[in-house]
């Protein structure tokens, strides 16, 4: 039986030195949270593995649990403030990716084959992914958890492209994702209460499905 992973993503954005959009347009300001679900993965063979071994993810269907190698997978938002508010509800997409290693056409590095375009988009919004940094696991008792971090730039009609980092945070034991993204104008109060409503919603997701299965 296949392993999928509970993971933690938080997405926090600067502005940008330079505007692509008019010089009118200003920063995306705001914050999301979303849910999903993926599996860890060798980002060269595409095999699915443990978290230890892992060197990519393979974002799946929403309520999925069948490898689907480079093919995005799905996303809900499921709490959204300020510019971002249009955008709850919504269902979005999310590029697979590898962290480590040269990666592969499904699974590829950013670090090597340069920006992943709309790496995240829901609804005309998207995070384009630039670079991701070196990767750890930690284990807390029973639980091991894989950590890394990227950087990247969010896109919105209307506004100029906005900056940001990311910070990943994946657990095996589980089988679905959160992930919070924010301006690093929104207060960071804020940015932990969407993420904080992110997490009640996955395990109430997970509780869900235990007692269907």
């Amino acid at each position: 039986m296949l392993k999928r992973g509970l993971l933690t993503v938080s997405l926090v954005g600067v502005l940008l030195g330079v505007n692509v959009l008019p010089a009118e347009a200003g920063p995306i300001t705001g914050g999301f949270s979303i849910t999903g679900n993926f599996l860890p993965v060798n980002g060269v063979t595409g095999a699915v593995t443990s978290l230890s071994q892992a060197t990519g993810i393979d974002f799946l269907a929403l309520f999925g649990s069948t490898p689907t190698p480079g093919t995005a997978g799905q996303f809900l938002v499921n709490s959204a403030a300020g510019d971002f508010g249009g955008l709850l509800g919504g269902l979005g997409t999310i590029r697979d990716i590898s962290f480590a290693g040269p990666g592969s056409g499904n699974f590829p590095n950013p670090n090597v084959v340069g920006p992943l375009l709309a790496f995240q988009n829901v609804l005309g919004t998207t995070f384009t992914l630039t670079s991701v940094g070196p990767a750890s696991v930690q284990s807390f008792g029973s639980l091991s958890f894989l950590t890394f971090t990227g950087q990247g730039y969010f896109s919105m009609a209307g506004f100029s492209n906005t900056n940001g980092t990311f910070g990943f945070t994946g657990n095996g034991a589980g089988g679905t994702f959160s992930f919070s993204a924010s301006n690093v104008t929104v207060p960071e109060p804020a940015s932990a209460a969407l993420l904080g409503s992110g997490l009640v919603m996955l395990f109430g997701l997970r509780n869900r499905r235990r007692k269907t299965a």
